[in-house]
């Protein structure tokens, strides 16, 4: 036939060129891959990817090895390849591709067939695919849809041209038509083309150019798994060993199960036929469109895309993507296991020495002769002699029950001197495996039998049973992702990802192959979590299309149902592809953590050499190379904060709304409600940005600064500048910029208490140590630590993520918990869909019962529904919460994240440490004890005074106790007004050194000369003329002191003869007593601790100290009569989650707490439903902070590590600022109670009305766009006013929250508004019918409506100046807006005279007065 004189093919042999292409399609096999490079062929092969496949692949060899050239010849099987090492000159490629087809065999079974067909080896790039096929129809289709647009006719209907779409989205039909076809992959490239023809055929190109798009994503993503197999082949497989695999047999015990989308596509097209059924009555075409409106095509489009581009991702990355079906299948993992042994050093390294006799030089002798290679090889040197002991030795036998996994013992000749007990390196990599698995909330599973090197949620055995563990995970109904060496169990698994090192054989079988970049693998295990919200966020677009493209099928239009309906589908798929994509490209590989040397186990020159430095530090040039790429950290961009605040459960709600008001005619509706959620969504944006840029700012000010040596001079350079190997110099008061080993070290103590929760300062050492506790390793100094007293010389060890304060902060961005805005936004939403919907449906019934037309009434429906939904909930949450972020920061809270406001009403669980928060956070003396009486500092007795008086002699003079370096000294001299006073003239001095013990004062008192000793107890006591009974007395009372939480100094003195004094005249001693020093409680702590309780709030300590100590402190801050509940860690760690959780629900104080037993307390304390607020300041409390509801970081003494991880940063350390906090949070929830009674109940009222007039005359009395001009005044200024408010009353506040303030006062306040609102806009609207016509009467009802609701936002709001002027302001706006006729016809109204107004004012004053009389009669019979 001809068009516009150009000959086209007619429909007869159009159907047949159609018919063509997919036969030859679904024929025939494609051209044999070959891929060749220097030396070597890689041959496609048949039959040897099953089972039997061993002895075909022994065939295809041995033919092979035949000819001349052929060095040898090996068959991978599970990638259908027979790998060929060719000489020169080479056998003719085509007679080495004969060869292999006369030794192969036709695969047995249609499933291997299949197999085969859809297996496609990296290498074949395009040419393994069959998008040339595809994309070549697609282009003629889309030339046909081009010429048939311009055709008096098409030659097919839309409706038949979307069958192949029907059979391509039903899984059941989908699985017929890869049966029939051969293999899944025929058929998609079968519909795909048949599709496309048929669109091409029926002027439709939209669903053409979808799949276009797919198939180049495709086309790209095969040519990026083609480059990396390029660049990896040489290395992969160097001879015939790395060549060689045998099939892996698949026999999953059940079936693979569906996924989200399976179901909800069965559950979409059912609904889908069942609704064309019920429209036939109404015409065949128009049920037809609405059937077809239901096809899930954005929940397809969006799951194949993000497996397409994070096949690129990882093709990027070095990644082998074997099999890439599995990148379709991510969002059905469910469970991670991780293969220890594949990532096994088999490395060991001490972890505890136990010396028997002299130690000295023990350290240093097994450093020399241990070998973490081979740990239990005897080895001796210089008459030292390091070997395995004997496990049934009483020595080894306390080491192994302590948890060693070997010992070893050191002997000098024959004589035993020490025992050193050994533990397993944990391999390189878990833990970034098991954050991974965290962040995406997998279960993670050890198959290390029962000796994890990690945390795991279960241990299943490994080695030659690792398949059998994996069958039987997979039998209990887990789909399995595996890391792990072995290629039978990678191949058994559902996801395998497999590792191998360098130079060892790949694991064929694999999914995925990695070789050694274990980041990658935690990549592919966070895109697990991502492929699950590409699922959720497609099924969402792809109902929000269904419903839009059901709508758009009643309405009329040029075209037909069908093509109406498919377009909003192809829209909905469209959008799900770009988040696809978007979310995709996002993905990166963790930080890799790099195994740690025993950098505190080595000799400082040992650690020199190592690091390639010396005592002069490094020079510019050296220290530029050694600057890690990464380091700066991502700020938030205002695109990335305006998309995560779409994120709400309303934005789909709305923006479907949008889709639907325009779907049925009312653009102008479609874009009031799309612009006020984009508005909320800025806001909320505005806000975030600024206060993560207030926060950066705060840490650049607070940012480590050090004197670092390079090219040998003394420079001042900030902690990010430092690499490893630099040399730092420390004085009292710094702060330790990164991890070092100390070099040289004169009288140092560390205040570690920011990573050890020890308030105590810590005395260091450059003597090498063994210790695998971090608080014993007394040769390192950690980044954030302060030195107390002293001056060191270190070397840089590790910076950033590498430190110790990294690593907490690494897992502190673990996933952290979803805050309740999130959760009541969903839940108001659910309550509020049934009243919109309900109401569309009753408008919708009244007009078909009245005789309304179809289309009308549905339009009237639609438009109804959307207006119902609170457009302004998310904006009205957003502006509350931003308005108490400000209001915190006039209490000296910072508050990151905005949303954790909400959270903070409901925390019901307060976790803190006492160092800074219940206490000052500074060292005085607190007791004093002679030996035989012990009293408080502020209570002692004249004896007891003289005490005091000798241990402030002892101490070194200063104008100013600042001015001193040791915490110690500084305490007993600000305590020197307790003392008895006398005169004192200090002569000569022994100074304190850490190796001595004590310090020494010779000096003139009362006419003669004493010596004034004070000092630990241990340096002092043996000094002293005690006989072993007082020494023992001494020693239980010295004890008792220090299990209180105190640390514990001796005081003695003894009479002179000369003024001048050394370390050889402190002897002979006469013992004065003990100073107890300790952290006193702040004086305001009780109180506040009391409100909180009042308040329901639950307060838990969680501290390191001794559990002596925090009762102590929870004691003073507790009711007198109250029965404390003290734990500790240990006893925590022995119950199992049930006990641990009933433990928690009444404990006071948990003490010897460490880091991860403070993770696992919050998350007791979640799972049992409770809202969990913690606060710290050190990097060993980040992971808590970052888990809990509402983290808080303790910012004036506080670490990056915590600020980074917490939501509220309190500037000033103290716990009434935490209770202003809390305040602030339950105060909103007041407001928003309000505020939320004048949205929802002005909503319900509005419905109530528009079904009510329905009801009476068949038709909604306001229109769509006079209901979001309702809204627009009522619920945006005036609401927000209310929510906005300053908060009046005190600690009164506490007592609200989302329970009181979101229960029953908020339903009642909803029904006397809802009422209210419908009584006003009845009244008026009778009355205006009785007295004109019916656009006036609308008027009227619209000024009654508003007026009513802004009526009762006044009674509300009282005399706030902000309610005031936001409820004139609207009433304002709608006068002017009804008064103007051009806007006033716009929203549908009439100018209106006198009456009308007087109608309207009246009708709404009335129903105002009557809700406040009913609402305070309510409010007097409750208190009643």
């Amino acid at each position: 036939m001809r068009l516009l004189g150009v000959r086209v093919p007619g429909p007869l042999s159009t159907m047949g060129a159609v018919a063509g292409v997919v036969r030859d399609v679904l024929g025939g096999r494609q051209r044999r891959q070959v891929w060749s490079c220097p030396g070597r062929l890689h041959i496609e092969a048949h039959g040897v990817h099953g089972a039997g496949g061993e002895r075909v692949a022994r065939r295809i060899e041995r033919e092979l090895e035949k000819y001349e050239g052929v060095h040898w010849a090996r068959v991978n099987a599970p990638s259908s390849r027979v790998i060929i090492a060719v000489g020169d000159p080479a056998p003719a490629t085509e007679e080495l591709v004969r060869a292999v087809e006369r030794a192969e065999a036709a695969p047995e079974t249609e499933e291997e067939q299949a197999a085969e067909d859809e297996l496609h080896h990296p290498a074949d790039g395009i040419r393994g695919t069959r998008l040339l096929p595809t994309l070549a129809a697609n282009a003629v289709g889309l030339g046909l849809s081009a010429i048939t647009r311009v055709a008096p006719w098409a030659p097919l209907p839309a409706e038949v041209a979307a069958l192949p779409s029907v059979f391509d989205l039903h899984p059941k039909l989908r699985e017929l038509a890869a049966k029939r076809a051969g293999s899944g992959e025929r058929a998609d490239s079968a519909t795909s083309i048949a599709g496309a023809l048929a669109h091409g055929l029926a002027a439709g190109g939209e669903g053409t150019l979808l799949d276009t798009a797919q198939r180049v994503e495709q086309w790209r993503e095969a040519k990026a798994y083609s480059k990396a197999w390029c660049a990896a082949e040489s290395k992969l497989i160097t001879g015939p060993e790395d060549a060689a695999a045998d099939p892996v047999v698949v026999e999953r015990p059940r079936p693979l199960p569906d996924g989200p989308v399976e179901d909800y596509e069965r559950k979409a097209l059912a609904a889908g036929a069942l609704a064309a059924g019920v429209m036939l009555p109404f015409g065949p075409r128009r049920a037809l469109g609405i059937g077809l409106a239901s096809l899930p095509k954005a929940a397809e489009a969006g799951r194949s895309a993000f497996g397409a581009h994070l096949g690129r991702v990882l093709a990027r990355h070095g990644t082998l993507v074997m099999d890439r079906s599995v990148l379709r299948r991510l969002d059905v993992i469910d469970t991670v296991v991780v293969d220890e042994a594949a990532l096994d050093t088999g490395r060991m390294a001490p972890s505890e020495l136990k010396t028997l006799s002299d130690s000295e030089g023990v350290v240093d002798r097994i450093w020399q002769l241990f070998d973490p290679k081979r740990p239990k090889e005897e080895r001796s040197a210089d008459g030292w002699r390091l070997a395995p002991l004997d496990p049934d030795s009483p020595e080894a036998g306390e080491l192994l029950r302590g948890g060693a996994a070997a010992v070893l013992g050191v002997w000098c000749g024959d004589e035993l001197r020490a025992v050193l007990g050994l533990k397993r390196e944990t391999p390189p990599g878990i833990a970034t495996l098991v954050a991974a698995a965290r962040r995406a909330n997998l279960p993670i599973i050890s198959a290390n039998g029962d000796e994890p090197s990690f945390d795991a949620d279960r241990t299943v055995p490994g080695g030659n049973r690792l398949v059998a563990s994996v069958r039987e995970l997979q039998g209990e109904g887990r789909v399995v992702l595996l890391v792990s060496g072995d290629r039978q169990a990678l191949g058994a698994s559902d996801c395998g990802i497999g590792v191998h090192g360098e130079g060892e054989a790949p694991p064929w079988g694999a999914h995925l192959l990695v070789g050694d970049d274990v980041a990658v693998a935690g990549l592919v295990i966070e895109a697990v979590c991502v492929a699950r919200d590409i699922d959720r966020d497609g099924i969402r677009l792809a109902a929000g299309a269904s419903g839009v493209g059901a709508v758009s099928a009643l309405q009329r239009g040029r075209t037909s149902p069908a093509s109406r309906s498919l377009r909003a589908v192809n829209v909905g798929a469209g959008i799900a592809l770009a988040n696809a994509h978007r979310r995709a490209g996002r993905l990166r590989p963790p930080v890799l953590d790099a195994a740690v040397a025993p950098w505190h186990l080595m000799p400082a020159d040992v650690v020199l050499e190592r690091l390639k430095t010396d005592h002069k530090g490094l020079s510019t040039t050296e220290a530029r190379k050694r600057i890690a790429p990464d380091g700066v950290a991502e700020r938030t961009s205002f695109a990335n904060a305006f998309l995560a605040e779409l994120s709400n459960p309303l934005t789909p709600v709305l923006l479907g709304g949008a889709a639907l008001s325009a779907s049925v005619g009312s653009p102008s509706d479609a874009l009031l409600v799309a612009g006020i959620t984009a508005l909320s969504a800025v806001v909320g944006s505005v806000q975030q940005v600024r206060t993560e840029r207030q926060l950066a700012d705060l840490l650049r000010r607070s940012a480590t600064t050090a004197t670092v040596l390079r090219d040998g001079e003394e420079r001042t350079l900030s902690a990010d500048e430092l690499v490893r190997g630099d040399i730092v110099l420390l004085d009292s008061g710094d702060v330790v910029p990164a991890d070092c080993r100390l070099l040289t070290a004169d009288a140092l103590e560390m205040d570690e208490s920011s990573l050890t929760g020890e308030s105590l300062p810590i005395a260091k050492d450059p003597s090498p140590v063994v210790a695998a506790d971090v608080a014993e390793r007394t040769s390192m100094l950690y980044e954030g630590t302060t030195v107390a007293a002293g001056r060191a010389t270190a070397v840089v060890v590790a910076t950033g993520d590498g430190t110790e304060a990294g690593r907490s902060m690494a897992l502190a961005r673990e996933n952290a918990p979803t805050t309740g805005v999130e959760h009541r936004l969903s839940e108001l939403t659910r309550k509020s869909m049934p009243a919109a919907l309900g109401s569309a449906v009753a408008v919708a019934g009244a007009g078909l019962v009245r005789g309304i037309p179809l289309r009308e009434s549905m339009s009237a429906a639609v438009n109804l529904a959307v207006a119902s939904v609170p457009e302004g909930l998310p904006f009205l949450v957003n502006a509350a919460q931003l308005a108490a972020a400000r209001r915190l920061a006039e209490h000296n809270a910072l508050v990151r994240n905005p949303r954790s406001i909400e959270a903070l009403g409901r925390v019901d669980v307060l976790c803190f440490d006492k160092t800074g928060t219940l206490t000052e956070g500074k060292l005085t003396v607190n007791e004093i004890d002679d030996g035989r009486s012990r009293r408080r500092v502020d209570d002692l007795t004249p004896e007891l005074r003289k005490v005091l008086a000798v241990a402030v002699r002892a101490t070194p003079h200063a104008d100013d106790p600042a001015e001193l370096p040791h915490a110690t000294d500084r305490a007993v001299l600000a305590s020197a007004e307790h003392a008895e006073p006398g005169e004192w003239e200090p002569l000569d001095s022994v100074p304190f050194e850490p190796s001595r013990g004590y310090h020494a004062v010779a000096g003139r008192a009362d006419g003669q000369v004493v010596l004034s000793v004070k000092g630990a107890p241990e340096a002092v006591l043996p000094r002293c003329s005690l006989d072993k009974a007082a020494r023992r007395k001494m020693s239980s009372r010295m004890r008792k002191l220090a299990q209180a939480g105190q640390r514990v100094l001796a005081v003695a003195e003894r009479p002179l003869e000369t003024s001048t004094v050394d370390e050889d005249a402190v002897r002979d001693l006469e013992f004065r007593g003990f100073v107890g020093i300790a952290d006193p409680v702040r004086g305001s702590a009780a109180e506040a601790a009391a409100q909180l309780r009042a308040a329901g709030v639950q307060i838990v300590m969680i501290t390191g100290d001794h559990p002596d100590t925090g009762e102590a402190i929870a004691n003073e801050v507790t009711e007198d009569d109250a029965d404390l509940h003290v734990v500790t860690g240990a006893q925590l760690e022995e119950l199992d989650e049930e006990q641990l959780a009933e433990t928690l629900r009444t404990v006071d104080v948990v003490a010897r707490c460490s880091p991860m037993q403070k993770v696992r307390i919050i998350k007791a304390y979640q799972r049992i439903g409770r809202t969990v607020a913690m606060t710290g300041d050190g990097a060993n409390d980040a992971p808590a902070i970052r888990l809990a509801d509402v983290g808080i970081a303790l910012g004036g003494h506080g670490t990056p590590a915590a600020k980074a991880a917490a939501d509220l940063v309190v500037t000033d350390d103290r716990l009434e600022t935490i209770i202003a906090a809390l305040i602030e949070g339950r105060a909103m929830w007041a407001s928003v109670r309000e505020a939320l009674a004048i949205l929802l109940g002005g909503n319900l009222g509005e419905i109530a009305f528009s079904v009510l007039g329905a009801a009476l005359t068949g038709r909604s009395p306001l229109t769509a766009r006079q209901l979001l001009l309702v809204n627009l005044l009522t619920d945006l200024a005036p609401a927000l006013a209310i929510a906005l408010r300053r908060p009046t009353g005190g600690t009164e506040l506490l007592s609200e929250g989302p329970e009181s303030s979101l229960g029953k006062a908020l339903q009642r306040d909803i029904g006397v508004r809802a009422g209210v609102t419908t009584l006003g806009a009845t009244t008026a609207w009778t009355l205006a019918r009785f007295t004109g016509r019916g656009r006036r009467a609308s008027t009227v009802a619209l000024a009654s409506l508003v007026g009513t609701q802004l009526g009762q936002t006044l009674v509300t709001g009282g005399v706030d100046v902000s309610t005031l002027a936001a409820s004139l302001g609207s009433a304002a706006a709608l006068a002017l807006v009804i008064q103007t006729p051009g806007v006033s016809r716009f929203f549908g109204c009439t100018p209106l005279g006198p009456v009308g107004w007087t109608i309207a004012l009246g009708s709404a004053t009335s129903a105002t007065l009557l809700g406040t009389l009913f609402d305070r009669r309510a409010e007097a019979s409750e208190e009643e």
